[in-house]
């Protein structure tokens, strides 16, 4: 049941309306759905007009199964009905369809950009990304794909940041704002755990974060990025972060130039991009 196990008069009616909609774009019928999801006949109607205030979460989980709902429909789905969903890791399907849904994005935008998880795992890039990277002496992103990209700033390309005094705080500033509302779920509290016993970088910006927690904070790092490639300049990017719609767990990242002579080297045929 929900959390304070009062439920509102109307749960039932608006909760029944999306479960009848998600159907419908199914183009499936009542009785398929109560054959899959192993109901009795006539149950899911009942649900769906609003007669059922609030099914056992068991019950809308089997229903949204066989409604192929997305994880975002899925949990729009149970909150309605008043039950607490939780953010839980991506599994490999998820991760195939987010790879799928992002590739055209990622290949579309000249500059740097890469698809991570919730765990901070890096899944896909575009050739912006690979031949930056590259130019400050990771040969081969996917050498990173294994561990959390923290693993890439404070170990990777940290001789390459030319601000790393005041980026490296604001990247540990933004994911402690980040995961904020799942920091007692166990993968998360792995996440941390791992990333504090292998980079003792991290582990210091970490605890003097939570020591003198700033008074203004974001989900993503306010302090640009400052890089020195190794074939001479600086480049500035103000690194955004925008979540898939249909999945929050996933997120593109964008490595946005944020000076004119960056943006130039994005915007004209020399760019770092092109072959």
């Amino acid at each position: 049941m929900a959390g304070n196990g009062h439920v509102p008069f109307d749960i039932g009616k608006e909760g029944g309306a999306k479960l009848r909609a998600l159907r419908n774009a199914c183009g499936l019928t009542q009785l398929m759905v109560e054959l899959e999801a192993s109901l009795g006949t006539g149950y899911l109607q009942r649900v769906e007009s609003g007669r059922v205030q609030q099914p056992e979460r068991e019950t809308l989980e089997r229903i949204l199964d066989a409604l192929a709902a997305t994880f975002a429909q899925r949990r729009d789905a149970l909150e309605t009905f008043g039950y607490t969903v939780t953010i839980t890791p991506p599994l490999d399907q998820d991760i195939a369809w987010a790879i799928q849904q992002t590739d055209p994005m990622l290949h579309k935008v000249s500059f740097p950009a890469y698809l991570l998880t919730c765990t901070h795992h890096l899944l896909a890039w575009n050739a912006a990304a690979e031949q930056l990277f590259r130019q400050i002496g990771v040969q081969n992103l996917a050498d990173f794909q294994s561990a959390p990209i923290f693993h890439l700033f404070f170990d990777g390309i940290l001789p390459a940041i030319a601000n790393a005094t005041e980026f490296l705080p604001a990247v540990v500033q933004a994911l402690q704002h980040e995961i904020s509302k799942f920091q007692h779920e166990a993968w998360c509290i792995s996440l941390i755990e791992g990333l504090l016993q292998d980079l003792p970088l991290f582990k210091t910006h970490w605890e003097l974060t939570a020591s003198n927690p700033p008074s203004v904070v974001a989900a993503r790092p306010l302090v640009p990025l400052e890089i020195a490639p190794i074939i001479g300049g600086k480049l500035k990017f103000r690194i955004t972060a925008e979540p898939l719609t249909s999945d929050p767990r996933f997120r593109v990242v964008y490595y946005l130039p944020a000076d004119v002579a960056t943006l130039q080297l994005y915007t004209h045929e020399g760019s770092m991009c092109s072959p």
